[in-house]
């Protein structure tokens, strides 16, 4: 038990011994007292000192005096490795000359002095050090002893050589050893700050990496996010067509078999008014309510005839056409159609584009969206026309759904005018459906019926205040298929005769001069009876033909044609009606002289040229 009791005092002992040395200020102290108590008892003991003994005094308290002063210093100077070094540098010179000035300045205790601070500059821990002290002090005791035996006399002073080696011992190992412990300290600190930048630019680089993973996830989410929208764009604007196209279809099927209907009707109405016509003297007041009876007849027919052609599946194509050149053979015409205020620009492909086309359609197609773009901006705008050949349809602004591999033809007319709200554009597919009170016409329905009857596409967007983009689509022809335009026999008819071409709706009217033009006769155009009566009274030359209307408003194409007949008695006329040749035939007039509405361009200029060489 007691054994155990001194080993554990031995421990605390240690323990308390290990952390006061820890403490740089405990440590400096300790160690320069251990230093200062050697030196001071060489200095007032020595028996053979080479100074006086006041200068010896003074130099113990110069000592004890230095001890005061690392007391005062601060801990940052205290741990500091220089301090260590400095330290060791002052007291190896005091020491050297303490042991000068106490008279022990004898070879033996140099030269062990000098092997002592080799030993401590080559070893790197304090146990090291004062084993290896130990062995230096015993073999300085053992040369000591050899020299006392051959004097047989020794001198006080030689004795505190062997506690001088050891207390130098000791401070220059803990000394060296702070250093040391220092200079590792600080190379582990080095080289942690060295890992920590290390880890920091890792960081720094897998931020960097982060952040441009986290860009390229936005970004593909932001792709992402625009191609859900343009889905669903997509599946709205295909839905929007299926309904427009089922809505088109269903209405077309009733409005054929409902103009079917009333077009028997309205051939009943035309025969019995020729009937009753026939049988009224000139002067008879019922004679103007059939006449006007008639005329209304023969509109509702004309326009049951165009509802029913327009329904009708059988497409007008052969043909492959160059767009660009019926565009511009149409050119000039539409120029004419606007006025000034509104500005006219064209954008034409370069490259050729051919399609597939009803000729005549196509035209019918243009100059009707040309006027309905006009009739858009009363005060004046910009009517853009684009054509162009477009392989992928995902280029276009609003998306399109056309099930062919083949590339296609856009026809893109837009306008700067007052656009359509989203009732209208609702109803603007609709037969009869029309914004303007003074103008009632198929108007869009021909238009959408002549596309369909092409396998083409019709795709309009408006807003109101925002004006309004038309794309027509028709499938490009294959460049195998694409040939020299074929003109048909009755297109090749020419001739050089003046014609009066009479007739109210101005597409009509410009598409047939148009052609008349293009056989090359001189074409005289009027929009009503009475202008063609004013024109014609100004007209110095022969007028050979008149192509007029069987019912007109003002003055009906009978009355006109015999008052035409006293200015230019070799005329002929050519009379164009809605009714079929049954119902003209009651009314008293030689179906060779009526060309029935609607007509195609050929059929007017084969009609023409057979008036014209008829005897």
């Amino acid at each position: 038990m007691g054994h155990n009791l001194v080993q554990t005092g031995t421990s605390q002992a240690s323990a308390r011994l290990c952390r006061l040395l820890s403490n740089p200020s405990s440590r400096f102290l300790v160690l320069q007292g251990l230093v200062t108590i050697i030196l001071s008892y060489e200095l007032l003991f020595g028996a053979e000192s080479v100074v006086s003994r006041v200068m010896s005094n003074s130099l113990v308290v110069g000592l004890w005096l230095g001890i005061l002063v690392i007391a005062m210093l601060p801990q940052a100077v205290l741990g500091a490795g220089w301090f260590s070094t400095g330290l060791v540098a002052v007291d190896t010179l005091l020491v050297t000359t303490v042991i000068y000035l106490s008279g022990n300045a004898r070879s033996d205790l140099y030269i062990a002095y000098f092997v002592l601070m080799l030993v401590a500059a080559s070893v790197r821990r304090l146990s090291h050090l004062l084993g290896l002290s130990l062995l230096l002090s015993a073999g300085y005791a053992v040369v000591l002893y050899e020299g006392v035996l051959q004097t047989g006399v020794m001198a006080t002073g030689q004795l505190l050589g062997i506690p001088v080696l050891l207390v130098m011992a000791v401070f220059y190992g803990v000394a060296l050893e702070s250093t040391v412990v220092a200079q590792e300290e600080k190379a582990s600190l080095q080289k942690d700050v060295e890992q920590l930048k290390k880890t920091e630019e890792e960081l720094e680089t897998a931020k960097t990496q982060l952040e441009a993973r986290i860009k390229f996830l936005k970004e593909d989410l932001a792709k992402a996010n625009v191609g859900l929208r343009e889905g669903h764009v997509v599946r709205k604007g295909l839905e929007r067509q299926l309904h427009e196209a089922q809505k088109m279809e269903a209405v077309g099927r009733v409005t054929a078999r409902i103009a079917g209907e009333f077009g028997a009707l309205f051939a009943v109405i035309g025969k019995q008014t020729g009937v009753m016509l026939s049988g009224l003297q000139p002067n008879d007041p019922v004679r103007s309510s059939a006449d006007e009876l008639f005329r209304v007849g023969e509109r509702a027919a004309t326009l049951t005839a165009q509802l029913i052609a327009l329904e009708c599946e059988s497409r007008h194509v052969g043909h492959i056409w160059s767009v660009q050149a019926v565009f511009a053979d149409l050119h000039s015409m539409i120029v004419s159609l606007l006025p000034d205020h509104i500005e006219l620009v064209v954008k034409v492909d370069e490259q050729v584009a051919y399609a597939e086309v009803d000729r005549e359609g196509l035209e019918t197609v243009l100059l009707q969206l040309v006027v309905n773009a006009r009739d858009a901006m009363p005060n004046g705008g910009r009517l853009t026309i684009e054509i162009k050949t477009i392989a992928d349809l995902s280029t276009l602004a609003r998306p399109v759904s056309i099930n062919t591999i083949h590339s296609q033809i856009l026809i893109q007319i837009s306008d700067t005018g007052t656009g359509m709200s989203l009732n209208t554009q609702a109803h603007m597919f609709e037969p009869l459906f029309s914004t303007k009170e003074t103008n009632i016409g198929l108007g869009l329905t021909a238009v959408f019926g002549i596309v369909k009857q092409n396998c083409g596409l019709l795709d309009v967007e408006s807003r109101p205040g925002q004006g309004t983009v038309v794309r027509v689509l028709f499938p490009a022809a294959p460049a195998q298929e694409v040939r020299d335009e074929i003109t048909p026999k009755a297109m090749l008819a020419k001739g050089d005769e003046t014609i009066l071409l009479v007739e109210e709706s101005e597409i009509e009217r410009k598409l047939a001069r148009s052609i008349l033009q293009r056989h090359r006769y001189r074409v005289l155009e009027a929009a009503s009876s009475v202008e063609a009566l004013m024109l014609t009274q100004h007209y110095k030359g022969i007028v050979h033909l008149a192509v007029s209307p069987l019912v007109m408003r003002e003055i009906g194409g009978r009355e006109l044609a015999r008052r035409l007949l006293s200015q230019h008695p070799t005329m002929k006329t050519l009379f164009v009606s809605g009714y079929d040749d049954e119902t003209i035939q009651h009314h008293r007039i030689n179906q060779r002289f009526v060309l029935q509405h609607p007509y195609r361009q050929s059929g007017l200029v084969e009609k023409v040229r057979e008036m014209l060489d008829a005897a």
